[in-house]
């Protein structure tokens, strides 16, 4: 992989990653008793793994169960992919000054992207989809 298609698969990837937060937050408000916007208030502002867990004894007390435990694992996941992604990934090879190991070294982290992106894109579109039959189910939550 070279460095411009790197840049934006790794761009990509954090895309879908803001994208699969988000539809958790609305999933999350719109399925929970109350007002959407109201809830939408209580989770606009929670980190991914306190969102996760809310999400998930909702869907527990629902008996919703449409997410299921391994892409609840995988969520999980997300929050460390998404820390490396914007925190370290090119911290990884940017400062080994031989040329072929840092190539080396790009190509290991280029593996990497490649492999999650994959992941959390395939995700992205299940959690996407949910929120859009949600979203069908319940029109009249406001």
């Amino acid at each position: 992989m070279n460095y411009d298609t790197f840049k934006l698969i790794h761009s990509e990837l954090i895309m879908s990653v803001q994208y699969i937060e988000q539809d958790l937050k609305l999933i999350y408000s719109i399925l929970k008793s109350g007002k959407f916007y109201d809830n939408y208030s209580d989770v606009g502002n929670f980190p991914l793994g306190k969102l996760l867990k809310s999400l998930h004894e909702l869907d527990q007390e629902l008996g919703y169960s449409k997410i299921k435990e391994k892409d609840y694992d995988l969520l999980n996941q997300i929050r460390e992919l998404r820390n490396y992604w914007c925190h370290q990934c090119y911290i990884d090879f940017h400062y080994i000054e031989d040329s072929q190991e840092h190539e080396n070294a790009f190509q290991k982290v280029a593996d990497r992207l490649h492999e999650d992106e994959l992941r959390v894109y395939e995700l992205q579109q299940k959690i996407e989809k949910l929120r859009k039959n949600i979203e069908r189910k319940h029109r009249h939550k406001k």
